[in-house]
C-alpha cells in the first residue's frame, strides 16, 4: 500500500530527528480514514450480495454470486446503427407495434359493419327415386339502416383509440431515440475518459508521487506536498472505476433500448 511507505518514511525520518511527529500522526490518520472506507465498501458489497441472493431466490448459506472483474467492454456499433435498431428490436417499442396493430384491425372492423351484409346459400337434397331432386338457392342481405347511431360511435371511438396508439407509439420511438443517443454519448465520453485516466492521468499521478516520496525522504519536500500527491493517486483511480462502471450501465442500458447483444 503506497500509504504504508508514506507512514515508514515519516517514521523513519522522526526517529533521526529529521521529521516531526506530526507527519507520523497525519499518515497514520489518513491510513485509518482509508481503512474506514474500506470496511464500509466491504458492509456495502455484503448487502449487495444478500440483495442479489433475494432477487435470484438462494436459499440462505448458499455460497456468495462470483463477481467477475469489471473490465471495459468496446462499443463496436455507431450512433446510427443503434437508432436503426429500435423501431425493430426494442421491446419497449415493437410492445407499442403491437398495439397499433391491434388498433388497426379494430377500425377496419367498426368500418366493415357500416357494409351491407350479403349472404348467399345453395342446397340440394336428394330424397327418393320417385321425386325429383331437390334445389334451392336463396341470397339474404343485411342492411346496417338502423344501427347506423350506433355504428358511428363504435368506429369514432376504435378511430380515437388507433390514433392515440400511434401517438404513444411514435412518442415511445422519440424517446428511445433520445435515450439511446444520450447513453451513446455517455458511453462514448466514459470510453475516451478510461483511456485518458489509463495513459495519462494515472502514471504521471504515479511519477509524481514517487518523485515527491524520493523528494521527502531525502528532506527536499515537505510533507504536506507528499501527501496532496498520493491524495492525487487515490482519487484518479477512484474516479476511473466510476467512469468504469458508468460506461458499462449505459452499454447495458442501450442493450435494454436497442436489443443488440455488446458483452
Amino acid at each position: 500500500m503506497l500509504l504504508d511507505q508514506i507512514e515508514k518514511i515519516a517514521e523513519a525520518r522522526y526517529r533521526v530527528g529529521q521529521g516531526n511527529q506530526q507527519d507520523v500522526l497525519k499518515a497514520q490518520l489518513q491510513k485509518t480514514r482509508i481503512l474506514n472506507e474500506l470496511a464500509h465498501h466491504h458492509q456495502l458489497m455484503g448487502s449487495q450480495q444478500a440483495m442479489m441472493g433475494k432477487l435470484l431466490n438462494r436459499a440462505p448459506g448458499v455460497a456468495e454470486i462470483d463477481v467477475e472483474d469489471l473490465t471495459e467492454t468496446p462499443l463496436k456499433y455507431t450512433s446510427d446503427e443503434l437508432l436503426a435498431r429500435v423501431r425493430t428490436q426494442s421491446h419497449e417499442v415493437t410492445g407499442g407495434q403491437e398495439m397499433v396493430r391491434k388498433q388497426s384491425l379494430q377500425v377496419e372492423l367498426a368500418r366493415k359493419d357500416r357494409y351491407p351484409d350479403f349472404n348467399v346459400q345453395y342446397q340440394w337434397q336428394h330424397t327418393a327415386e320417385q321425386f325429383r331432386d331437390y334445389y334451392m338457392l336463396s341470397f339474404n342481405a343485411r342492411i346496417p339502416i338502423y344501427r347506423k347511431r350506433k355504428l358511428d360511435p363504435e368506429l369514432t371511438q376504435a378511430v380515437e383509440e388507433l390514433n392515440q396508439s400511434r401517438r404513444e407509439y411514435e412518442s415511445h420511438v422519440q424517446q428511445a431515440y433520445f435515450d439511446v443517443r444520450d447513453q451513446y454519448i455517455s458511453a462514448d465520453t466514459g470510453s475516451q475518459m478510461l483511456k485518458i485516466y489509463r495513459e495519462g492521468l494515472i502514471p504521471q499521478a504515479m511519477v509524481t508521487f514517487r518523485a515527491g516520496l524520493a523528494a521527502y525522504q531525502a528532506g527536499s519536500q515537505d510533507f504536506e506536498s507528499l501527501l496532496t500527491s498520493f491524495l492525487d493517486v487515490l482519487n484518479f483511480d477512484q474516479e476511473y472505476w466510476k467512469t468504469l462502471a458508468e460506461h458499462e450501465t449505459a452499454l447495458a442500458r442501450i442493450e435494454q433500448l436497442t436489443g443488440v447483444t455488446i458483452r
